[in-house]
């Protein structure tokens, strides 16, 4: 498990293990800031995924991930930046074990159903269900390589949580026997209606 790295060592390879936020197609974290969790820091907003889904995701969020998180120095942006504070349509949000948050292009989407992956939905209280993609392999995701001041910073996604978009509510097609059924009901309709007003026209002797 790949902790904070020490900061200003030129030359420096290092690696970083990455969990994704992503509100992808149904929203995953507007859902969360509308349901409460707008207020937690993503730190705390991942520990309360955790917490609070009715299928276990300890497999997924790690106590040895959680716990990198939680060794990283007070000022990181895991502990500095409020979920809410990210909420934009479609942004995806990298969560790393060097205490960053990177805004990125990832999707859950993408993985679902590949091989060497595998997808748990779980029901977060107060939020509703969210898809929870993951390696089920020792290769990431995906990754990338960010340096700064000289070290390089690979980070390895090895999971994703999101929320698929809503399917369309289906309207049933009617069968051509059940279109002439609905016309003659109309036409018989009609005709009734026609009759009856016709009724108010006649003239008694």
């Amino acid at each position: 498990m790949a902790v904070c790295p020490v900061w200003g060592i030129i030359g420096v390879n290092t690696s970083a293990d990455t969990f994704i936020l992503s509100n992808e197609g149904s929203g995953l974290i507007t859902q969360l800031v509308n349901g409460g969790y707008g207020n937690y820091d993503l730190y705390d907003a991942l520990l309360a995924i955790r917490n609070n889904a009715n299928l276990s995701t300890a497999g997924i969020l790690t106590p040895a991930f959680l716990n990198a998180l939680a060794a990283c120095p007070p000022s990181s942006q895991i502990f500095t930046i409020l979920l809410k504070n990210l909420n934009s349509p479609g942004v995806s949000l990298a969560i790393s074990t060097d205490g960053t948050v990177q805004t990125t292009s990832v999707l859950g989407a993408t993985y679902l159903g590949q091989a060497g992956t595998a997808t748990q939905v779980s029901t977060i209280s107060g939020v509703g269900p969210g898809s929870f993609t993951y390696s089920t392999t020792s290769s990431p995701l995906t990754s990338w390589t960010n340096t700064v001041s000289g070290v390089s910073t690979t980070y390895n996604v090895f999971g994703i949580a999101w929320a698929p978009s809503q399917a369309p509510a289906m309207v049933p097609a009617l069968s051509p026997f059940a279109v002439i059924l609905l016309a003659a009901g109309l036409c018989a309709a009609a005709m009734y209606l026609m009759r009856k007003r016709m009724a108010g026209f006649d003239v008694k002797p």
